[in-house]
């Protein structure tokens, strides 16, 4: 039975609604600067913007094209686990959309989305696929990617995709990181609600992302948290967050279990008996 809209919303963080306003307001001042340029330049800006969105379309289809044909595609039979994970994760958030999913070589624990062509496509670090990582492992994080298109959460890509593509605009961009940082908690809810709450499983994967899968079992969560209450506040530590679409690790992961001791407080629990 795949999630309502209303369990959907239920599963973004705090603060998506207000930023995403913001990222509104951003557009209004972008349009009056986009329409005093195309009076002061004849209309010649109006020009630029196809030709910059056909040069990032173009260079991106090229790039998957080469992709595609130097990695392995997910299928049933080529790493089915990851395969039913995409299928579940597609039924359970709803979404009816192609997803493409290719596993390449790289040494590092991660996954990434590239959301700006009709069918997603979806790319898995090989080190997702060793076998000691466990399945819910993988399902949290498909479950983030697959929950995100399902919500939405890639509507302003184009946007951002053009801003950093021309450079005078660049600083309307800082103005939408705070929405990509807020959809990004909102994307760990999104994958621990693909595995039931499941906070352990989900927090040691993130250890992963940070440390590779051969040491996190060495990571302490705790002493992972007090890292970041020890660097709060400040200055350039805000501004290296101002500068970035991604929260701090240490801000996802506590947020993340915040969540989770007020939505799964049963599974909450497995955490602190792990530490």
């Amino acid at each position: 039975m795949p999630l309502s809209k209303k369990d959907l919303s239920a599963l973004r963080h705090p603060t998506e609604s207000p930023r995403f306003l913001l990222t509104l307001f951003v557009l209004i001042p972008l349009g009056i600067l986009i329409a005093l340029l195309t009076v002061a330049s004849l209309g010649l800006i109006l020009l630029a913007a196809p030709v910059v969105l056909f040069v990032l379309w173009f260079s991106l289809r090229l790039y998957v094209a080469s992709f595609m044909n130097n990695t392995i595609r997910v299928t049933a039979d080529s790493f089915p686990r990851a395969h039913a994970a995409i299928e579940e994760a597609k039924v359970h958030f709803g979404y009816d959309r192609p997803i493409d999913a290719y596993v390449y070589q790289d040494g590092t624990y991660n996954a990434a989305l590239m959301p700006l062509l009709n069918v997603k496509v979806l790319l898995l670090n090989s080190e997702l696929m060793r076998p000691e990582n466990g399945p819910d492992e993988v399902r949290f994080l498909v479950g983030r990617f697959v929950g995100a298109l399902a919500s939405k959460h890639f509507r302003f890509m184009w946007l951002q995709a053009y801003l950093d593509g021309v450079e005078k605009l660049f600083v309307f961009n800082l103005l939408l990181y705070p929405y990509e940082r807020a959809l990004k908690l909102s994307g760990d809810r999104l994958g621990l609600a693909m595995i039931d709450g499941d906070i352990h499983v989900a927090v040691h994967a993130m250890m992963k992302l940070v440390v590779g899968t051969d040491i996190a079992d060495q990571v302490n969560v705790h002493a992972f948290l007090r890292q970041g209450k020890d660097q709060r506040g400040g200055f350039f530590r805000w501004l290296a967050q101002a500068f970035s679409t991604f929260p701090h690790h240490t801000t996802r992961v506590s947020e993340l279990i915040a969540f989770a001791e007020t939505a799964y407080p049963g599974r909450a629990n497995t955490l602190r008996a792990a530490q």
